[in-house]
């Protein structure tokens, strides 16, 4: 069974965290019990890191300019993060230096983007200061951010000042100096190291032409100190700080449009990033050799794994030398000279290089049939609904992939509506939701898509489509039960209209003509049946005529759709 992961209210205070290290002058524990405290320790702290940077992910990713242009920053440092929560939720029972070098492994392997593998080297940094400490007091937190600085700085060959990298030295500097100047209190020490990583992401432009230019700090930078803030509140009790006003993207497209052009000037060649596994060989012949093939290179051993990040005209060169030195994993080549024409001839904000839109669409949905209906309405498919739910990194993937400034989200059930609707946080994109409950009704829906109309009217026009449609399912029941009063056997044909069970049959045309003459009782037009995969093509064409048969007038379309567990559909229109 696996462990669930660590619950945190970023706001409120950490009892369990602060009994044990936090509150006065406690004496240091020492054997296993002070061990144990301080690993948990250290997921709480990660957690809290995450839950900062979720609120403030897509704000980040639209001041990326530097040192890539691809608008993600937020988002990498924030699925590096990801990462982390998941592999302690996945390893129960971590103490001790195992938690450190777990968590530490866990951020590199995630780590995405030159701005996720410099937060790694961050997280591994303070892991390896913490990680034989028996209590956190104010000299730990300083040693900690410290240890942050110097693997971030040692993971960069060329390190630019006005980036993340000068914002973890910064607060780092002003944590060791609270500690020297004889600071006992832990929270007076983060608090004056948040203080100045704040200064210092505004003081980026100073040091950083690039920033200067466009107008805005450094991405990075904001991300180190948003995690710092999460981190004080968690151990203070206190709200996080919000956004610094001057560190705020502005709302005006034009501005952003001019930092984006300015970006072009940065883009060269294929962002390209992999792990080599089993690593064997010099490694430092192998570093120079990466360095000689691109720019903006990172490569950053872990025991046998090394893990590269580096701009390069020939990805294939570079992935064919690394291959020599053991087994390649996490591959990933962008075309960032592609993106970025695409980013300034449309509106700004990042977008694949494959498809450039006014307004995309992103729709959740199960089955062959299903998908290729939805991609001939030009929809991006992520594969998910009822029984396999996708994740919001899903979605987020699939929002970017249709390289559109506003995207639409029909999750076509309604357990995947609540994800949709935090999908936006992920990316530096405008998202609406409209609330389809079916595939059936998400395919009705998208007679109203226009990817060159206005996003406002076209999604005002979707949402008046889904308010005058009837949504059906049928399925079967997959035990007894007692369900508002009526009995349903295990296996019977169950009929919901709109989410409520009004029909129990051991025929599934029964179950269908049920359904249909409640829906005809309010009028309809045109009723379509979508088909899914335990239905045959024929008992299909028999409940379509027998419906006919129920109004001569109506129209009765039957689509394959091909999806699971509920063998058929229904939209009344």
């Amino acid at each position: 069974m696996q462990a669930e992961p660590v619950p945190l209210v970023v706001g409120r205070p950490l009892s369990g965290l602060q009994g044990r290290v936090m509150e006065g002058t406690a004496e240091k524990r020492e054997g296993e019990a002070a061990s144990a405290a301080v690993s948990a320790d250290l997921k709480i702290i990660v957690a809290s890191a995450h839950a900062a940077l979720v609120t403030h992910a897509s704000k980040i990713d639209a001041l990326n300019v530097y040192p890539v242009p691809d608008g993600d920053t937020g988002t990498n440092m924030l699925l590096t993060l990801r990462s982390i929560l998941e592999k302690i939720s996945t390893t129960p029972g971590l103490e001790g230096e195992e938690v450190a070098r777990v968590v530490s492994r866990a951020a590199l392997m995630g780590a995405r983007g030159n701005s996720g593998v410099i937060l790694s080297q961050i997280v591994r940094g303070a892991c390896e200061a913490l990680e034989k400490a028996s209590t956190i007091d104010a000299v730990e937190i300083a040693a900690a951010l410290t240890g942050a600085k110097e693997r971030a700085y040692a993971a960069v060959s060329e390190p630019v000042e006005g980036t993340m990298l000068s914002v973890i030295k910064d607060a780092a500097g002003a944590a060791r100096s609270c500690v020297e100047r004889g600071e006992k209190d832990r929270l007076e020490v983060l608090r004056a190291a948040v203080r100045e990583a704040h200064a210092s992401v505004k003081r980026t432009p100073e040091l950083l032409d690039v920033l200067k230019q466009a107008g805005v700090v450094d991405a990075g930078g904001l991300g180190v100190a948003v995690i710092l803030d999460g981190l004080l509140a968690a151990l203070s009790g206190e709200e996080p700080a919000d956004l610094l006003e001057e560190d705020k993207p502005e709302a005006g497209g034009e501005r952003l449009r001019e930092t984006v052009a300015h970006s072009a000037e940065e883009a060269w060649g294929y962002c390209t990033e992999f792990c080599v596994g089993g690593f064997s060989g010099d490694g430092t012949e192998f570093e120079a050799r990466i360095h000689e093939m691109g720019k903006s290179v990172l490569v950053v051993p872990d025991d046998d794994l090394v893990k590269v990040h580096l701009h390069t005209q020939d990805p294939g060169g570079a992935l064919t030398f690394a291959a020599g030195f053991g087994r390649l994993s996490g591959v990933k080549v962008d075309d960032m000279e592609a993106q970025t024409r695409a980013r300034v001839e449309g509106s700004g904000q990042p977008v694949s290089s494959k498809n450039v839109t006014n307004l995309g669409v992103v729709v959740a949905g199960r089955g062959a049939g299903n998908r290729e209906l939805f991609e001939s309405m030009g929809a991006v498919v992520v594969e998910g609904g009822q029984g396999a739910n996708p994740s919001g990194e899903e979605l987020a993937r699939a929002v970017e992939e249709t390289g559109a400034e506003d995207v639409i989200l029909l999750p076509n059930n309604k357990n995947v509506i609540l994800i949709a609707e935090r999908a936006g946080e992920l990316v530096g994109t405008r998202t609406h939701v409209v609330p389809t409950t079916s595939i059936a009704c998400g395919l009705a829906v998208m007679v109203g898509f226009d990817d060159e109309g206005e996003p406002d009217e076209v999604v005002a026009e979707m949402r008046e489509i889904l308010r005058g449609l009837r949504c059906a399912e049928v399925t079967r029941a997959v035990r007894d039960a007692r369900v508002e009063g009526r009995e349903v056997r295990e296996g019977a044909y169950i009929g919901l209209l709109d989410g409520e069970l009004l029909a129990v049959e051991d025929e599934i045309e029964g179950a269908a003509l049920d359904l249909v003459g409640r829906m005809l009782e309010e009028g309809a037009d045109v009723v379509t049946l979508l088909r899914g995969a335990e239905l045959g093509e024929t008992d299909a064409e028999g409940i379509a005529e027998a419906i006919r048969r129920l109004d001569p007038d109506l129209l009765v379309e039957v689509k394959d759709g091909g999806q699971p567990l509920y063998p058929l559909q229904v939209v009344a229109e």
